[in-house]
Formats: C-alpha cells, sequence, structure tokens
C-alpha cells in the first residue's frame, strides 16, 4: 500500500517542532520513529486461517475495511491503492475464519485476498469469469465478547459513540488502556493504570485513595461528573466509588465535552471502565501477589461457556487482599466478588446478568500535608511521608458496595438493533475521618491538629440506558443512526458528629485516642438526583468521508433535604448539547478530523437575595478540536495528535455588589496539544508513548469585595503545563531466553499552583519496570505458571500532589514492589 512520508512528517513531526519543549520532544519521537509505517510490514504472529474469532467490522471504503479486518484478525496484508480506489465494502459482522472473513469484506469487489508462503496476504484479481473458485467456508456465530486487542494497542471503542466503532473514525480524542497493557505494566490501581494517557493527571492519596479523583485537559473531573462503568455513570457520590482494577477488561478515556451521551459531565471528559464479561473461550486463573507495606493478595478469574452449543456463558473474578500502606494505621484491605452470566437464545440475542460485591477498608485520614516539611524547608526537619494524621483504631474508611444490572442486546433485523443496560447498587460508607485543622499548618515546626467526624452515608443508584442503532442508506450515504433515552437516581442520606480535635508530633507520634464525640449532629441529610437524557446520533458516510452529528436534551434535579432544620430545596437543570465532526480517511491509515463539541454541569449556590435568589444555571463547557489519527494498514498501531481549545462558562465567581455571595461571570479556557502513541513493533515488543502540552488560564473573574484580588490571568490549580511518558516492554519468544519479558517506563508531571498562584508545586520525573518470566519455558510441567515482579517509582523519588487545601500536599506514593505468581489452564 503507498506511503506519503511527507504527510507523516506534517502529523507528528510538524506538531513536535511547534510546540513540545526539546527534552520532552525527544521522548515522544522516540516512540514516533519506531512506530513508523515503514516497520508495518514486520513479522506478526500470523493467526491460523481455521482460526475463528467474531468481527463487527462496519462498511465504509474498501481499504478501510479490509485494513481494519486485517488488524483485527492478526495478519498482515499490502496492496496498491489503485486496487481499491472507489471500491466500498459492507464490512465483516459475525465469526469467521480468516479467509472467510476476507471473502465477505472483498465481496462484490472482484477481488480476493491471497495468503503467501510467510502468511502474509495480498490482493488478487478474481479469476476471470468461467472459472471455477472454490470459496471458503464460512462459520457463522454470536458473540458477546468485545473483539479482542493485541498488546497495548485498541482500534476500536464502543464508548465514543455508543456504536463499535474504529477509533480512527471517531472525531474525538479517545485513548485505551487495555488489559493486555494492565497486566504486562503490572498494575495494581486506576492511577497506575491511566499514568501513560495523555490528557489525565491523577492525584495521589497515599493510604486512603478512594473514588479517582482526576484532572482531564486541565479540569478536575471526579465523582458523577466523569467515572463510568460499563457505559453508565459509576456513582453520584466519590465516597463509594471505588474501582478494582483486577476485575477491568479496558478504560477508555474520552477527552473534551461529552455530555452528549452521557448527560453531566465536567467539560474536560470522562473515564468509563469496562468490567470483566462471560468469554467464548475457556479461561482459568488463579494468582498470589506479595510485596512492600505487607500486602498479601490472592485472585481468580475463570470464565467460559457452559454447555457445548455456547448459548451460555459464564464468568467470576474475585480478589482478596490483605495490605498496608505506606502511611501507618493505614490498610488498603479489600474483598471483591463479581459473577456475571452470558445467555445467548439464538444469534440475534444476548443477555447478560451480572453482579458484584466489593468491600475496602482503608486509614480515614485525609493525610493533607502542611507546606512546611514539604514543598518547603522545615527547621525541625522533612515531614514523615508514613506518620498518620489520625486516631488508630478509631479513624476508619470501610465502604461496602453491591451492585446488580443486565445487559441486553436484540438484532431486530439485519441493520437493526436493539439495548438495554441497567444497574442497581447500594453502598454502605462507614467513615470515621480526621481532617486538618489550621489549614494543615505545623505548630512549632512538629505538632499537627486534626479534627475528628464520625460520617456514616448509604446511598442507592438505578440506572438504565436503552437506544436503537440502525444502518440505513440514502443514495450514496451511509447511515449509521442512533437513539437512546437514559435515566438515572441516586439517594444518599448522610449524617455527621463532630469530635475533639487531636494533635500528633511528627517526629515521635504517640496517641492517646482520647476523642469525645458532641452529643449532637452538624449534619443530617438526603440528596436526590434525578437526570433524564434523550440523545441521538448519526454518522454519515460518503466514500472517505465521515460526519458525526449528535444532539442531546437533558432534565436533571437536585433535591436537599436538612433534617436537622426541616428545611429542604431544588435544584431543576435543563441543558442542550451536541457534537459535530468531519473525518477524512486516507488510503495510507491517516485520517485527519476536526469537531465541536459542548457539555454542561449542575452548578450549586444561589444569587444574592438582592438579586431574586435564585439558583446558579449550569456551567457550560464548549471544545473545539482538530487531530490527525494514524493507524498504519496491517499493523498493530495507533498514534494520535489532536489540538484543542475549550471552554467553562457560567462559572461562579465574587459577586461585584454583595459580599458572601456569586455571580455566575467566571471563565475558564484550556488549550493545548495531545499526541499519542501506542505501537507493537514486532512480535512481543509494545510501546505506548504520550505527550500533553497545557495552557490553562482564569479568562474571567470578578475581585473580591474584601480583598480585591481577581484570579483573572491565573492558572487553575493544580494544572500542570507539560506531561509525557514512555514505557517499552518486550518479551523474548524464541531462544534461550523465551518467556522473558522486561518493561520499563518514565513518566513527567510538570510543575503546578495553588488557587492563588502563590505556591508552586514541582514537578517530578518517575521510573516503573517490570520483570516476568513464563516457566512453562523450563519444563511442561509448568505449563500456564507464571511469575512477574513489577515497581512502580523505582527510585523512590520524593513528590507531591496539590492537597485539599490551598496550603497543602499530599505527598506522591512511595516505591511500591509487587511480586506476582499466577497459574493459567
Amino acid at each position: 500500500m503507498s506511503y506519503n512520508p511527507s504527510v507523516h512528517s506534517i502529523s507528528v513531526r510538524g506538531l513536535r517542532l511547534r510546540a513540545l519543549p526539546f527534552h520532552l520532544a525527544l521522548l515522544f519521537m522516540a516512540s514516533a520513529l519506531l512506530a513508523s509505517p515503514m516497520l508495518h510490514a514486520q513479522g506478526a504472529v500470523m493467526a491460523s486461517e481455521s482460526t475463528v474469532r467474531h468481527f463487527d467490522i462496519p462498511g465504509g471504503p474498501l481499504a478501510q475495511v479490509i485494513s481494519q479486518y486485517a488488524s483485527a484478525a492478526g495478519v498482515a496484508i499490502s496492496f496498491d491503492a489503485a486496487q481499491t480506489r472507489g471500491l466500498t465494502s459492507a464490512g465483516v459482522h459475525g465469526a469467521y475464519g480468516v479467509d472467510a472473513g476476507f471473502a465477505v469484506a472483498l465481496a462484490g469487489s472482484g477481488l480476493q485476498a491471497v495468503r503467501g508462503a510467510q502468511g502474509a496476504y495480498t490482493l488478487q484479481a478474481l479469476p476471470a469469469a468461467g472459472s471455477v473458485v472454490t470459496l471458503p467456508s464460512i462459520a457463522v456465530t454470536a458473540s458477546s465478547e468485545r473483539p479482542a486487542d493485541d498488546g497495548f494497542v485498541a482500534l476500536r471503542s464502543s464508548a465514543g459513540t455508543k456504536t463499535n466503532t474504529p477509533l480512527i473514525e471517531i472525531p474525538q480524542a479517545i485513548s485505551v488502556v487495555s488489559r493486555e497493557e494492565m497486566d504486562q505494566r503490572g498494575v495494581q490501581n486506576f492511577n497506575s493504570a491511566v499514568a501513560y494517557t495523555p490528557g489525565i493527571r491523577a492525584i495521589d492519596y497515599p493510604g486512603g485513595q478512594g473514588a479517582p479523583d482526576i484532572y482531564l485537559r486541565g479540569f478536575r473531573a471526579f465523582n458523577l461528573f466523569s467515572t463510568f462503568r460499563d457505559g453508565l455513570r459509576a456513582g453520584f457520590n466519590q465516597y463509594d466509588i471505588d474501582i478494582e482494577t483486577y476485575g477491568l477488561e479496558r478504560i477508555d478515556v474520552i477527552k473534551g465535552p461529552s455530555s452528549v451521551l452521557y448527560g453531566q459531565i465536567a467539560p474536560g471528559g470522562l473515564v468509563d471502565m469496562t468490567t470483566k464479561r462471560p468469554t467464548e473461550t475457556p479461561l482459568h486463573e488463579i494468582e498470589l501477589q506479595g510485596g512492600n507495606f505487607d500486602r498479601r493478595q490472592a485472585a481468580f478469574d475463570f470464565a467460559g461457556p457452559m454447555d457445548q452449543e455456547g448459548k451460555w456463558l459464564y464468568r467470576i473474578t474475585g480478589v482478596a487482599r490483605d495490605s498496608g500502606t505506606q502511611v501507618d494505621h493505614s490498610p488498603d484491605d479489600r474483598f471483591y466478588l463479581a459473577p456475571s452470566l452470558t445467555w445467548r437464545p439464538t444469534d440475534r440475542t444476548n443477555v447478560t446478568v451480572y453482579a458484584s460485591y466489593q468491600k475496602s477498608k482503608r486509614g480515614g485520614s485525609e493525610q493533607s500535608l502542611p507546606l512546611t516539611g514539604t514543598v518547603n524547608d522545615n527547621p525541625a526537619g522533612r515531614f514523615p511521608s508514613d506518620v498518620f494524621l489520625g486516631q488508630p483504631d478509631l479513624t476508619h474508611y470501610t465502604v461496602e458496595n453491591t451492585s446488580v444490572g443486565y445487559e441486553v442486546e436484540h438484532a431486530a433485523t439485519e441493520n437493526w438493533t436493539v439495548r438495554q443496560k441497567a444497574r442497581y447498587t447500594h453502598a454502605n460508607v462507614d467513615y470515621v475521618s480526621s481532617g486538618a485543622r489550621n489549614s494543615a499548618q505545623l505548630t512549632d515546626g512538629r505538632y499537627y491538629t486534626f479534627g475528628m467526624q464520625d460520617r456514616p452515608k448509604s446511598t442507592d443508584t438505578f440506572l438504565v440506558d436503552t437506544n436503537v442503532e440502525g444502518r440505513v442508506s440514502t443514495g450514496a450515504v451511509q447511515h449509521t443512526v442512533l437513539a437512546g433515552l437514559d435515566y438515572g437516581y441516586y439517594s444518599g442520606r448522610e449524617s455527621r458528629t463532630g469530635g475533639t480535635n487531636g494533635t500528633v508530633d511528627i517526629f515521635n507520634p504517640v496517641y492517646t485516642n482520647t476523642t469525645t464525640w458532641n452529643s449532637f449532629k452538624s449534619v443530617d441529610g438526603k440528596s436526590q438526583v434525578y437526570q433524564t437524557g434523550l440523545y441521538a446520533q448519526d454518522q454519515l458516510r460518503y466514500e472517505r468521508w465521515i460526519l458525526t452529528l449528535g444532539g442531546r436534551y437533558d432534565w436533571a434535579t437536585n433535591k436537599e433535604s436538612d433534617y436537622l432544620s426541616d428545611a429542604s430545596s431544588k435544584v431543576n437543570s435543563e441543558a442542550f448539547t451536541g457534537r459535530s465532526g468531519v473525518t477524512y480517511l486516507f488510503d495510507n491509515g491517516i485520517a485527519p478530523y476536526v469537531s465541536y463539541s459542548t457539555s454542561f454541569q449542575p452548578a450549586s449556590g444561589t444569587l444574592a437575595p438582592a438579586r431574586g435568589g435564585g439558583n446558579f444555571d449550569p456551567t457550560k463547557g464548549k471544545q473545539y478540536e482538530v487531530g490527525i489519527k494514524y493507524q498504519p494498514p496491517g499493523s498493530d498501531s495507533m498514534i494520535t495528535a489532536s489540538l484543542f481549545q475549550l471552554t467553562q462558562q457560567n462559572v461562579t465567581t465574587a459577586d461585584p455588589l454583595y459580599s458572601g455571595y456569586s455571580v455566575q461571570d467566571g471563565e475558564v479556557r484550556s488549550r493545548g496539544l495531545e499526541l499519542e502513541a501506542k505501537t507493537t513493533l514486532a512480535a512481543g515488543l509494545n510501546v505506548a508513548a504520550s505527550y500533553t502540552y497545557l495552557d490553562a488560564e482564569i479568562t474571567k473573574d470578578n475581585a473580591n469585595l474584601v480583598t480585591g484580588v481577581s484570579k483573572k490571568g491565573l492558572r487553575p490549580a493544580s494544572v500542570p503545563r507539560h506531561m509525557a511518558g514512555l514505557f517499552v516492554d518486550y518479551t523474548v519468544r524464541t531462544g534461550p531466553l523465551a518467556g522473558l519479558g522486561l518493561g520499563s517506563g518514565v513518566r513527567y508531571v510538570g510543575s503546578s499552583y495553588n488557587a492563588a498562584n502563590t505556591i508552586k508545586i514541582g514537578g517530578y520525573t518517575l521510573v516503573d519496570a517490570v520483570v516476568r518470566y513464563d516457566l512453562g519455558q523450563l519444563s511442561q510441567d509448568l505449563k500456564g505458571l507464571r511469575a512477574s515482579i513489577s515497581a512502580t517509582n523505582l527510585f523512590d523519588k520524593r513528590y507531591f500532589t496539590p492537597g485539599f487545601y490551598d496550603q497543602s500536599v499530599f505527598y506522591g506514593n512511595r516505591r511500591a514492589v509487587v511480586g506476582t505468581l499466577s497459574y493459567s489452564w
């Protein structure tokens, strides 16, 4: 297939020269050069032509369809662009062997795929009429499995469009962390999973990490506004959302406003985590782990068919962990169990029912550290990373989370499919917290004061999403249309009771546990959230052009009931959001795109009484994005570059007339560049690289009436200007070292500021590493047995991330070493 190196230079190297600092540019350039399309003809592991796999390759230009099919099938194909010019394909839908799938993709084109002696395919013209041609037999089965992703590279995503669409066709930057990548990097938690993903900055909470707390494209995205699981909101409260990464199949990070499909969302985007589901292929795995901080963990993952016809599939995944952390008296204990069952009564219908139970126990101290002894010098010495800022045996954070749900998919006809997914979750939070007093500052350079709260909470969440997908044609234009309705309900009951303060000498901690609880509650109330959204989308395809259009209208209600004052309040929010984008697919795998998208996020608070005292309108996000995606035909590689300008409006700021109140005159703008390369360069060699440049600024803000200070022109808190990462992993496939795997990565997060931009928190560079070995290479008796050792922050770099308060920080995660022994059969 033809390749134009000048185009590649513009799509990657040109952006590098204009926007990347030299030392970070070298990092990305190294991976980009490794992923050069000149290497797409490298020897790949060829799939057996008799292997039957499930495919869902949409129709489109023939060159694009067969390239995507070859990549999904794990084979290489080469052809001249002139052979496919002007030809289209209906795609490949169903389960086929490699040759049979090519026959379906090429039907009516006058071409055939011919396998060479080395296993690679070429396109050739079909024999002339009258010749006898023996077509391969076609095996068709239904499958509930998602297309498999090899190595670090994922080529498709249903999260970005709610249709199973190739990433290269979606006019929006989306990063995917596959199960294979998590396994090869030795991922143990969410922050580690997304550590090499551009555009995202995760905040570390040593000793108490619960729900993900992240910044996406410069905007804080947490709680209900960013975290999704299996296409549905993970929850509405950060205290009962906790992620077990062993139970995940993949993570999709969608950048920029995404309300068009998901409703109320932070402007920076969202993270959708796909949990493990039943498989057609039998799977049996058990693993044991041990590591520093007294980590001990056992896990298992079993899946496969329950009958010979394959109508019933199952999966059950479990984790039991007993572990400490770098902070004394802060456990990281967990029990997780997730069974699921798929029923396929016909080849057109899939029904999956799933459940999960998770109980986690953490330390309960927020661990907000003072600037003295961390970022700034302390004459008495540095703040220890292990000191617990609470009352041992009293301060704790235990979350018990139970959920049940289902997913139904029915192909009513060849072109129309109906889907519904729903989930109910109940959570109990037993939380006795300790939090900083005196803005987390030390007395005499060594004494830390903390306050105590008993704050139990019980929550219930119900979510349901129903949509219809159809494939129709209007003349030469092919449409993939989607229309849907989703609904969410949340109810949370919480009370808070304060206790006496405690004080600890950070250099000689002696805990007295003499907390006395107040006789009255400071908080006792109930929160309820209702959201209904109606959405529609059309992906229009004309030759190599793809136009994506979408619109959505939301109705959201937040109701607060205060049982102490016997009062209640209700805020109703409505918003229309949309997305439009155009992608052009070149034959050589390059796909430039441009898009515009919007989002909304309900805001809490009221105007001054003199202004009518009404509730605030939702904040609104809008983004312009232009980018290039590059998927070398026939290879497992994806390179993306995106430029964006993202603005959030209706941001609350000080009321210029009435002290103590706010108005919605504020605005925050973030513009930047994201680069990402994920590639399988050769059998066993995987590379992931990323770079982010963020120019974020508060563009509108009123001066405070008391202080006269305005934040206009300042950089938003906690947002670094530069981030980058590079991870290289290699598994030896042949020779005396066969079965040995080595991986190493370096990640950089630049400096950031507090809200007033008066305190600078330094940047940091961390190194990760992993070594693993397939013991089956030593003896057949050890087949399926694997051992690995992974380390994050290998050199134990001392660093800090922004804290809860303007004058506080969190300790970064110290070196963590985990050894894993697993057995599969």
